[in-house]
């Protein structure tokens, strides 16, 4: 039974998955994703980092500080170059500098306007939300407009002839201050020159992470290092949900794990065994005898050498030949909630040996909950389904309980570098030029370098890894996961689908019939078990995720649907299946 918490081979021999070099890259495209990773994964040491499944998240933190730096020097010469010149009394430079980036905003809104669909615009205290990229704009909006409705044509002549008029201004303290005028043009060009460089050396990164070899950093923080340990580790400490006054809602669907799955960076639970399989332990050959003879007093076997069994039993299916091979890591998972852990943390071991997961597997009211994971991931990992299964035994029953997960694909701005024209020497040069478009929003949102430093602040205060040691009234589970968060949703999964389904199903059919056989081997009467996993097996779509409801439907020959007194009844409600 593996208990190692080495990270995968696949992460460490076979170099970074297709997932990891996305993610990578998703921080330089992304400022949300970037942010991300930075407030949820490289500052945030009292929290655990969620299991890592097909990606590795150490070189995504160390390109996350690497993007926040980029994007920080533009922002950081902005400010400078009106500051500056301030600073040193060459107030009419800064006055130029300053009318020179409003402008720039005019100029972006004029555009924005002409981009929205042409509506009446009403100011004031209209509950009508403005359009998301006006939103930034709306300061603007209300110095520039009256009260009133007004409409879009009328709304970009304003924002225009005040261009025109800010120009107008720029031109007459150029002419009346020339060697002031001669400043500004020179911080303007440094400016340019600035934005250039950064979008390079970003198209540059972009390329390396294309093509390189190797992602994780020859030497580790020590930041690193504890997030390194905990993605990898056995044990997933996850949040319980929360205590509501609301009620439940009825519509809902039924699940064995509550509104959020807490089986974190797994992704998005789409299928489970609802209830779990329960049989009763009976022996075989002894259906004439009471049932207080025919049961095993004494279970025949113990639930960890069930757990064994059905590990060797799937273990085959990535040993095939490559054109029939299922790819299929195995692997043990312990699930501790976080409000377990902070009453006893015995319970997040470093590391568990052996004879500590037989003793987790074979206790049923154990806090630490056992489940078998298997993980077959395609597409480079961009697609990563993995089957939990859950063994049992209490009461003289063997219980068997199955959810799977599925991580998406992650957004095409992610993987954009490898599309034709977007990596090479003349898409850096692209890059280059397109940075100069982000002038205007990096003017607006210059304050925001005042955020950075204190990210880099706090970097450095905090410990590497507080989750080791209590805190009061601190909680260690793991809030989110980035893999999670950048995963196309279930339902919007397309042809993809129709293989991660089959998956399942041939990891969830082997496990059965490996089960069947090892009950059979231990003389336990299968004959229940088998007609249950037949049925389980040919569920079809009752079992997934979706929330699927039939509503007027009836079964059988002559079969009728009732119907209310006060609706008349119609043909299709009388029709038979």
């Amino acid at each position: 039974m593996t208990t190692s918490d080495a990270p995968p081979a696949q992460e460490t021999t076979l170099g970074p998955t297709a997932a990891t070099r996305h993610l990578c890259a998703g921080v330089y495209v992304d400022e949300r994703f970037r942010d991300l990773v930075i407030d949820e994964v490289c500052t945030a040491p009292h929290r655990r980092v969620a299991p890592s499944y097909g990606f590795d998240v150490v070189p995504v933190m160390q390109h996350a500080w690497r993007a926040a730096a980029l994007r920080a020097l533009p922002r950081t010469t902005v400010l400078a170059a009106f500051t500056g010149p301030l600073l040193t009394g060459s107030v009419p430079a800064a006055v130029l500098i300053a009318s020179g980036f409003s402008l720039l905003l005019l100029l972006r809104l004029a555009v924005l306007l002409r981009s929205v669909d042409s509506q009446p615009m009403a100011a004031g205290r209209s509950r009508r939300r403005v359009p998301d990229p006006l939103e930034a704009h709306r300061f603007l909006l209300r110095f520039l407009l009256p009260r009133v409705v007004t409409p879009k044509a009328r709304v970009v002549k304003r924002v225009t002839v005040a261009a025109l008029w800010l120009a107008l201004a720029i031109l007459a303290i150029g002419l009346l201050y020339p060697g002031q005028a001669l400043t500004a043009l020179l911080l303007a060009a440094a400016l340019t020159l600035v934005y250039l460089t950064v979008g390079a050396i970003r198209q540059l990164i972009l390329n390396r992470i294309l093509r390189a070899r190797v992602l994780r950093p020859s030497r580790l923080s020590g930041r690193q290092r504890a997030a390194d340990r905990q993605q990898h580790h056995m044990c997933a400490v996850y949040r319980r949900s929360r205590h509501t006054d609301e009620e439940d809602d009825d519509s809902a669907m039924f699940t064995l794990f509550g509104d959020a799955s807490p089986f974190i960076g797994a992704g998005e639970l789409v299928y489970q065994w609802n209830p779990p399989m329960s049989m009763q332990l009976l022996r075989a050959e002894s259906d004439d005898e009471p049932l207080h003879e025919r049961e095993f007093a004494v279970p025949p076997f113990e639930a960890h050498e069930l757990v064994e069994y059905l590990r060797a039993a799937v273990l085959p299916l990535n040993a095939d030949s490559h054109d029939v091979r299922l790819p299929a890591e195995v692997r043990d998972r312990v699930y501790v909630a976080e409000t377990d852990v902070a009453v006893d943390r015995s319970l997040l071991p470093y590391h568990f040996t052996r004879s500590e997961l037989r003793s987790i597997i074979n206790t049923p009211e154990s806090k630490q909950h056992y489940f078998l994971e298997i993980i077959t991931p395609a597409d480079g990992s961009e697609f990563v389904a993995t089957v939990l299964l859950h063994v049992s035994l209490q009461g003289r029953t063997l219980s068997l309980s199955t959810a799977a997960c599925v991580l998406a694909h992650t957004p095409r701005s992610f993987q954009r570098a490898e599309e034709f024209g977007h990596h090479g020497a003349a898409a850096v040069i692209w890059a280059a030029f397109n940075e100069l478009s982000a002038l205007p929003n990096d003017i607006q949102h210059s304050w925001r370098i005042l955020r950075y430093f204190y990210t880099l602040a706090k970097a450095a205060v905090l410990p590497r890894d507080l989750t080791t040691m209590p805190i009061r009234n601190i909680l260690i589970g793991s809030r989110v996961s980035i893999r999670e968060e950048s995963s196309q949703t279930w339902t919007k999964v397309q042809l993809e689908k129709s293989d991660i389904l089959g998956r399942l199903k041939t990891i969830e059919q082997r496990l059965l019939s490996a089960a069947s056989d090892f009950l059979q081997s231990r003389e336990v009467d299968t004959s229940g078990f088998n007609d249950r996993a037949l049925k389980i097996i040919n569920s079809g779509i009752f079992n997934f995720g979706d929330n699927n409801s039939f509503t007027n439907n009836a079964v059988g020959d002559a079969s009728q649907v009732s119907v209310p007194a006060n609706q008349p009844a119609s043909a299709e409600n009388g029709a038979a299946t």
